[in-house]
């Protein structure tokens, strides 16, 4: 049996459509998945069984597609965990005996975790299941101690202090983005205790190339890993911290797989939807504001008050909390 997979583009969301993935994995035990979808939801499940990863190119994106259906031929089943119009295009063009398109209009006030599962469920007429995320890749204290010095050793990490994992960016846009002044500070009056690691991705180059040279600047140690780490080292280390501040992003989500201490701070997404899934050790740092959430990649008020009027007292103050 082959099962056609199009995972969801981001990160964050790719994780929460784990639960999701593991339904469609445990109903089809022993077939043939082809995952297709962006380089970093691909990642996230390499390691799964039976799995078969195939990058989405964005140059070509309907002829490579169209290679791609050739290559498998028909298909058994194909969900979309997309309804985006290239995702529709694509499911015209797949040969599949049955498809599912996920519509983001269903269940449209659950959390994001279960519009995924029930999509699954709903497509497949299941009853209820396990709402758990899960990635396949190991937790850092699962890994052989060799593995662990190894990883340590590459990113110049001490193993032996406590973890504080920064991580200032958000690929859906700026007015997730909590100010890098206020991230810097709070490392800062943190660094003393914690090893702190700051993540990000190339285009967060800059917010993590300031909040390492303030600390620096300032005598406390920060290791920058912005575009530095693979998604199962990022995984890994995420794995590890004893505490990550985080925007609404991908990052906060792996670490809700992982159980992590999470400060997450939230300002035009609606934290109901998008909040750490399933994590007791989470707490959500938020303002209510009028316009809040206005689900805008830029603040179209101009002032971002969501996000610049939570101050790093305020988050210092919950994570004396936990």
């Amino acid at each position: 049996m082959k099962i056609f997979i199009k995972l969801p583009t981001w990160l964050g969301d790719a994780v929460m459509a784990s639960a999701a993935l593991r339904a469609l994995f445990s109903h089809f035990r022993g077939a043939q998945f082809v995952l297709y979808g962006s380089f970093v939801a691909l990642e996230l499940f390499r390691e799964c069984e039976n799995v078969h990863p195939v990058f989405e190119r964005k140059k070509g994106r309907f002829g490579h597609f169209l290679k791609l259906r050739q290559e498998w031929g028909e298909f058994d089943h194909a969900f979309f965990f997309r309804g985006a119009l290239s995702a529709r295009i694509q499911k015209l063009l797949l040969r599949s005996k049955r498809k599912a398109l996920f519509d983001k209009n269903q269940n449209k006030n659950a959390h994001q975790v279960l519009k995924y599962l029930h999509f699954v469920e709903d497509a497949l007429c299941l009853p209820p299941q396990d709402a758990e995320l899960f990635l396949p890749i190991k937790a850092f204290g699962a890994l052989g101690g060799e593995a662990r010095r190894l990883l340590c050793e590459k990113f110049e990490l001490d193993g032996g202090k406590k973890w504080l994992g920064i991580s200032a960016g958000a690929k859906y846009g700026s007015a997730k983005c909590w100010d890098r002044e206020h991230f810097a500070r709070v490392a800062l009056e943190l660094g003393a205790e914690y090893e702190v690691l700051i993540f990000g991705v190339a285009s967060e180059g800059e917010i993590c190339d300031f909040i390492a040279d303030t600390l620096a600047k300032n005598g406390v140690r920060g290791v920058n890993l912005c575009a530095k780490t693979s998604i199962k080292e990022l995984c890994h280390l995420i794995s590890n911290l004893s505490l990550l501040l985080a925007n609404d992003s991908g990052n906060m989500h792996i670490a809700s797989v992982y159980k992590i201490k999470t400060l997450a701070l939230f300002g035009p997404t609606k934290w109901t939807q998008s909040a750490p899934w399933q994590n007791e050790n989470a707490k959500i740092l938020h303002l209510n504001l009028a316009c809040m959430p206005c689900m805008k990649r830029t603040c179209p008020l101009k002032h971002h008050k969501c996000m610049r009027d939570l101050s790093p007292e305020m988050a210092l103050e919950a994570v004396r909390d936990f």
